[in-house]
């Protein structure tokens, strides 16, 4: 006869106090049972102890172990193996952060002077999310059969070679970079969120991602700024192709660099290899849906925000729109801060929710203001409360997930990002060659009220 297999899904809390859903599948309920066993001891930092006699009060639970609370296992050599992760990861995620924003901020301004018109300035852009759409199907089961670390340098190696042809003077090395670009985004974040979560002890992982995100804080402060003052005078060229070469050849070597500090970074997760072939399903699990969602509504404000912010602020008083990266960044200083706290304290909803209405105002208010005072004020307050999303939402998809699934799960929230690069720029760039680029920034904004809702829905349901 054949044997019959067996499924069963599990409630169980962790060790911060949250829940999450897991499904043993097995032949026998001793296979189900050395499932549940093995996802209590790796998932949630408890203990097996094998219990005399063999096992419980039946055949039913023979060789079944007694689990015990333990407390989680800390990174390599303590707070000095954590504290060197932190480093590391933000140094690296500083240097990617500044090309990956920079470009963004750029390439704008250097098509509008080849002769680009509005939409097709965003359909250029949104090649980007059409790559990151492509290469997701397959993000989850590389980082984890291969590891978090490898794939993270591969990402910031193929952002160099994008960089790297910017400096041929032709439209399909913008479109290579774009694509390049977004195969580096995609298996990137997906590896960085799932190595920066593992690094930190379960109850602080908010608080550990905030002091990570620190070096998105500084890489899109300084990015946007620099690279753009480069192209728009101190690049001693007269034509914008020949002074985008000249940015190009050194914001590969940035990006290059920035590889290299992410090399350094350990964790305690061990590639599942070959115990992890590839199939769809292992590189998605539905508890990423949500924060997918929610994902999308924040990122494709920061899209409105990156990529038609720096053309609507020249028109309006702004001489250098670099500067409104920057102090979009020294507003998002305090919730890098503080925000990982708040929400491990009070809840993600708690956070999130009022930080999402306050981008979709402040996304308002510089659709409609004139002088660099105002713009550089709303810009200030718009990083601040993006800020909380970029803190709070890789963890809420992170914890939701055993560590063998968590790729997948991280991977799952990358869809949200996908779908922003992709249908942001397109979305945007029509909403602005119909209402102009301060009507972009309202549609934005009114993206960001999506996710309130659907955050104040997500409450109300775990209620």
């Amino acid at each position: 006869m054949k044997e019959i297999a067996m499924e069963k899904a599990l409630r169980c809390a962790d060790v911060s106090g949250t829940s999450c859903q897991f499904v043993a599948r097995g032949q026998t309920m001793e296979e189900i049972l050395e499932q549940t066993g093995r996802h209590a001891v790796e998932g949630h930092g408890l203990t097996a102890t094998p219990r005399a006699g063999g096992g419980g009060e039946g055949a039913g639970h023979r060789g079944v172990s007694a689990v015990t609370r333990r407390a989680p296992a800390a990174p390599e050599a303590g707070s000095a193996g954590l504290a060197r992760n932190i480093l590391a990861l933000f140094a690296g995620l500083s240097l990617w952060t500044a090309i990956h924003f920079g470009a963004l901020a750029l390439l704008p301004i250097y098509l509008h002077d080849q002769g680009y018109a509005p939409r097709g300035i965003g359909f250029t852009l949104g090649v980007m999310g059409i790559a990151q759409l492509a290469v997701r199907p397959f993000g989850g089961c590389i980082v984890d059969a291969f590891g978090r670390r490898g794939p993270l340098v591969l990402s910031l190696g193929l952002l160099a070679l994008g960089c790297a042809l910017l400096a041929v003077p032709s439209a399909w090395a913008v479109l290579a970079n774009r694509v390049l670009t977004g195969v580096a985004f995609s298996l990137g974040t997906t590896a960085f969120y799932t190595l920066s979560i593992e690094v930190a002890p379960p109850e602080r992982r908010s608080e550990v991602q905030g002091y990570v995100a620190l070096g998105l804080t500084l890489g899109v402060g300084l990015g946007p700024p620099i690279l753009v003052g480069l192209y728009q005078g101190a690049m001693a060229a007269d034509t914008p192709a020949a002074r985008l070469a000249g940015i190009a050849l050194g914001a590969a070597a940035v990006a290059a660099l920035g590889g290299v500090c992410f090399g350094a970074t350990s964790s305690t997760f061990r590639p599942l290899g070959r115990a992890h072939p590839y199939a769809v399903r292992t590189n998605f699990r539905r508890e990423g849906l949500m924060p997918a969602l929610l994902n999308f509504c924040a990122q494709v404000p920061n899209t409105g925000f990156s990529a038609f912010l720096p053309l609507w602020a020249l028109g309006r008083g702004v001489a250098n729109p670099g500067v409104l990266f920057v102090a979009s960044q020294a507003g998002s200083v305090a919730s890098r801060l503080f925000a990982g706290r708040w929400a491990d304290r009070h809840g993600r909803a708690a956070v999130l929710v009022p930080a999402l209405a306050g981008v979709a105002v402040a996304l308002g208010g510089l659709a409609v203001a004139t002088g660099w005072p105002a713009f550089l004020a709303l810009s200030l307050v718009y990083g601040a409360l993006f800020g909380v999303a970029f803190v709070i939402l890789p963890a809420l998809a992170g914890e939701a997930a055993p560590p063998e699934g968590r790729g997948a799960a991280l991977n799952t929230f990358g869809l949200g990002s996908d779908l922003a690069q992709l249908l942001g720029p397109w979305g945007l760039g029509l909403a602005a060659g119909a209402w102009g680029f301060g009507g972009a920034l309202v549609a934005a904004g009114l993206v960001a009220t999506v996710g309130m809702a659907a955050g104040l829905a997500r409450g109300a349901a775990r209620r």
